[in-house]
């Protein structure tokens, strides 16, 4: 099967301060306005229809659109927070392909993709990326820069669900929580065995 590079677009990084919103290559509604989050440590936020949970800054950012992509028409969930103080934006998303089209694809290029896919949305330059997991499910993590903003993002595929964390920040000053943040990710064990129908790879 051939698996489109947009496999898993963006539709958006939504903006604060310098942080420019980035359009994916499909059209999207106007986002809601995003409240920046406090300088206070991050909570635990889950999502139980999500099936994952993940140290973010509060307020977080929920929103659920139809996305159109190669595949046909999906649901992309986003969970955005904003510090404006630091210009850094943090981003969580899922979304459910057809089970039927996912099976038909290896895992390594959807990841591998979404992250191009990803660097892409955002005129950002690729810098470096590696392949990586997460409790057993194939992922790929990636690096980039689009002009004075840093990008790190990873990505995981548990059966027919893509997820993305992305992380923005001015070039040269991470958040000192950029690390906690993506070490935070957990899965659902109930719901990644649902997904997977018990396959981890």
């Amino acid at each position: 099967m051939k698996t489109s590079r947009r496999v898993a677009p963006l539709a958006i990084l939504l903006s604060v301060g310098g942080l420019g919103a980035c359009a994916s290559r499909q059209t999207a509604p106007e986002s809601p306005a995003v409240q920046p989050a406090s300088s206070a440590p991050a909570a635990v936020m889950q999502s139980t229809e999500g099936g994952f949970s993940v140290a973010l800054p509060e307020p977080v950012s929920k929103e659920s659109r139809a996305q159109v992509t190669d595949v046909g028409e999906v649901t992309l969930h986003t969970f955005v927070a904003v510090r404006s103080e630091s210009d850094t934006a943090y981003y969580i998303s899922y979304t459910d392909f057809p089970p039927a089209v996912m099976a038909q694809a290896k895992p390594g290029d959807v990841v591998s993709r979404a992250s191009m896919g990803a660097l892409e949305s955002l005129g950002a330059t690729g810098l470096s990326s590696r392949p990586l997991t997460l409790e057993g499910f194939p992922g790929w993590e990636v690096e980039g820069i689009s002009g004075a903003r840093r990008l790190k993002g990873r990505f995981y595929l548990v059966g027919p669900r893509l997820y993305q964390q992305l992380l923005l920040h001015p070039e040269g000053k991470p958040p000192q929580d950029a690390e906690a943040f993506f070490e935070s990710f957990r899965l659902d064990p109930q719901v990644a065995a649902m997904l997977s129908g018990g396959r981890r790879s």
